[in-house]
């Protein structure tokens, strides 16, 4: 199954304004966003490591938080100016 990712740092203020809105927009998907914190879990750093030159390439920049990654599309999304609309037609992509 391909995932829908939120990447996303514990002390990140940009990360908590954006919770909320990631969360509202789950409810309305048919897939649950998972959300995966990278600056405590090598784990969760190294997954989202992986996806560097997609993320890239979508957001323009290097890897950083939040950032939201489709498994499916291959196409990521990032900042915190983020609405729960943008987030839903990223999700719905196919």
């Amino acid at each position: 199954m391909d995932r829908l990712i939120y990447f996303w740092g514990r002390e990140c203020p940009h990360c908590a304004k954006l919770h909320p809105v990631v969360e509202d927009a789950s409810k309305e998907i048919a897939q649950p966003i998972e959300q995966l914190e990278v600056w405590h879990s090598a784990e969760n750093a190294q997954l989202m490591e992986s996806y560097s030159k997609q993320v890239e390439s979508s957001c323009g920049s290097g890897l950083g938080v939040p950032t939201l990654y489709n498994e499916k599309t291959g196409k990521a999304i990032c900042g915190d100016r983020l609405s729960k609309e943008n987030i839903i037609d990223w999700a719905n992509e196919r």
